[in-house]
């Protein structure tokens, strides 16, 4: 089996092919996933003591990370607090509570796989490096491991597997779940991620982009601090893991809380990492050395080594063939249809011919309507907060499907404000549209998007039935795809870790450790001051003493949706209060009785379904070993 590691130097793009040889044991077959052994390579363990032979095994753990994050730690973080299914979901809700959900069985599989691979290459290497080159592999791949333990524990908790045992070759014991408690699990985590830190070399030593650094270590020890000190929330207190803090070495809640801050104090002053002049400049798809990254997943334009190529670029992409139609109902009310964004236009010969915006493009990204961002993380922001618009698309501008935008575009289509328009407005331009005037475009606002009409209602900002037409999220379009609008293939980096998070953790730990609002607002400047024109339009956040709430809305302003929502309520406890808060249900929805999010949130979703083919590989499972809440059928 061979599978490609791209890591991106100053100069250049150095690809390897990756043999993973049989006692990787990483291969799947049917319903055993990860479980089942097939030999791939007559090599044998004395290639993997070679310097060329252990690159390429600690490279093979890398490669196991574009497993992860091509779709699947993407998705996992659709449920919560800013998105809502869109029109291709079909009123899907298995993120809540399907436990055939293939996202979470191929999250199982795949951590599976890359510890299975840490704990081979770490048998190999041994606790005692010989040399300085081993030294640094062995951290990669115990900090590679404190991640993947990591995402596990935060998902299935008590209920996971616990790899105790490197296999050669098949074994009946493979077939048998290891659970082991929170606790056992963060003991691990913290162990593997403290070797990293202490072994790793610093970022400015690394020629290989997307490598894991010291900084990078550190600043992943600050998220598992901060999940550690989630476990003395109250609702933990009939628990085992209830003040996890107390049994993983730590004398007090406020020493975690003093060391998350420690660390991400030394990643933001100590390794060279410093913020793109503009937000939208992150998420350049070209942009894949940017300083302000911590770590990232690589990917390639170059399609053959493209392996296993990242999907997340098109779940926000909304239909941009379509444009809506307003209808004002009897009482008032306001709901919405679409129709085809059809506009007349003017050949280069002067004659008129009839545009239709495609529903695929290289600029505005291979439309799939599986998410929406809601009214809520939109209206998050205030209107001079520049990242506003750098997150969701208000233009649409004449674009050919199969070709690069070209590099200065002017012929507006559509405008999509961030703001409710009027019928009159609407009318105003279908009937410059129907002219046939070449310059005339169309209207759509947020109240043919989001139900709008009463303020004061329950069913204020709830996503009209549409769902299909709406502010696709820009943040994550790929436009380095080259082939075609339909391209399914992204090439953009999956960024994990980035420098602004490190300033909201602290800006959280301040807050923690009671040292006043005006120490969160200092510890969030960095951020507010790319944000804004004048640091001091920031003073817009700052209305009441600063509480949970605002905490929460500064990461989903800045972080919203990269691979760590979920993981951010879980910790503070607040993913059924922020569903039932921010994903309101339109009154037509509510009228048809159509279920969503904010009825199917329970407690019990702090920790995911353990999927149902990992259940049926597993031969020892007994009913008391699935996390409750969840429908297995009879057992």
């Amino acid at each position: 089996m061979f599978l490609v590691l791209t890591l991106i130097s100053d100069s250049q793009i150095i690809m390897k092919n990756i043999i993973l040889s049989g006692f990787f044991l990483v291969l799947l077959a049917g319903c055993q996933d990860f479980l089942v052994e097939e030999s791939r390579s007559q090599m044998t363990e004395d290639y993997y003591n070679t310097e060329q032979g252990l690159y390429q095994g600690v490279a093979a753990v890398y490669s196991n990370n574009r497993l992860l994050y091509q779709q699947n730690m993407f998705r996992v973080n659709y449920y919560g607090d800013i998105v809502e299914n869109a029109s291709s979901m079909n009123n899907s809700y298995a993120e809540s509570s399907d436990v055939a959900w293939g996202t979470l069985n191929e999250l199982f599989r795949d951590i599976h796989k890359g510890i299975m691979i840490a704990n081979r290459l770490e048998k190999i290497i041994g606790d005692s490096p010989t040399d300085r080159t081993r030294e640094v592999y062995l951290a990669e791949i115990r900090g590679l491991r404190a991640h993947y333990y990591q995402i596990q524990v935060e998902l299935w908790g008590k209920y996971g597997h616990y790899q105790e045992q490197v296999f050669t070759e098949f074994d009946e014991s493979m077939l048998e779940i290891n659970q082991k408690p929170v606790e056992f699990f963060y003991t691990q985590i913290l162990s593997d991620i403290n070797y990293a830190i202490e072994k790793l070399p610093a970022k400015a030593e690394v020629a290989e982009f997307g490598r894991l650094t010291q900084g990078a270590a550190k600043a992943l020890k600050a998220r598992f601090l901060l999940a550690i000190a989630g476990y003395s929330h109250q609702e933990y207190s009939t628990e085992t893991e209830y003040n996890l803090y107390s049994k993983v070495g730590y004398q007090s809640i406020e020493s975690v809380y003093q060391e998350a801050k420690s660390l991400a104090t030394s990643v933001i002053n100590d390794y060279g990492y410093s913020m793109e002049s503009e937000y939208s400049k992150v998420f350049d798809a070209h942009n894949k050395l940017s300083n302000e990254v911590i770590w990232s997943i690589q990917w390639t334009t170059e399609k053959m080594f493209n392996t296993t190529p990242q999907y997340f670029h098109r779940p926000g992409v909304g239909r941009t063939n379509e444009t809506l139609k307003m209808h004002v109902n009897a009482n008032g009310s306001v709901t919405a249809s679409t129709k085809s964004l059809l506009v007349t236009r003017l050949k280069d010969d002067g004659n008129l011919f009839d545009y239709v915006m495609p529903a695929h493009s290289m600029y505005y990204g291979r439309e799939y309507r599986h998410i929406m961002p809601n009214f809520s993380w939109i209206t998050m922001y205030d209107d001079s907060d520049k990242r506003k618009l750098a997150n969701f698309e208000t233009v649409y501008l004449k674009i050919d499907d199969d070709k690069s935008a070209p590099r200065s575009m002017t012929d507006t289509v559509c405008y999509m404000p961030l703001r409710a328009i009027t019928p009159a407005e609407e009318k105003y331009h279908d009937d410059w549209v129907a002219s046939k005037d070449p310059k005339a475009y169309y209207l759509d606002g947020m109240n043919e998007v989001f139900d709008m009409d009463d303020p004061n209602s329950e069913h204020y900002g709830g996503p009209l039935k549409q769902r299909s037409r709406y502010y696709s999220i820009k943040k994550f379009f790929d436009r380095s795809r080259v082939e075609m609008g339909k391209q399914e293939e992204g090439h953009a980096n999956a960024i994990v870790i980035r420098l602004p998070e490190m300033h909201l953790i602290v800006a959280e730990c301040n807050w923690k450790l009671n040292l006043g609002d005006n120490a969160v607002y200092e510890a969030l400047e960095p951020i507010w001051m790319r944000s804004f024109n004048n640091l001091s339009e920031a003073s817009v956040y700052k209305k009441g003493a600063v509480d949970l709430d605002f905490i929460l809305d500064e990461y989903q302003r800045e972080v919203g949706l990269e691979f760590n929502t979920f993981f951010i309520l879980k910790r503070t406890r607040s993913l059924v209060a922020r569903i039932k808060k921010n994903n309101p249900k339109s009154k037509e929805e509510a009228a048809d009785n159509i279920l969503r999010w904010r009825d199917y949130v329970k407690n019990e979703h702090y920790i995911k379904p353990l999927p149902i083919m990992q259940v049926n590989a597993f031969r020892n499972v007994t009913p008391d070993m699935l996390p409750p809440g969840y429908d297995y059928g009879r057992r």
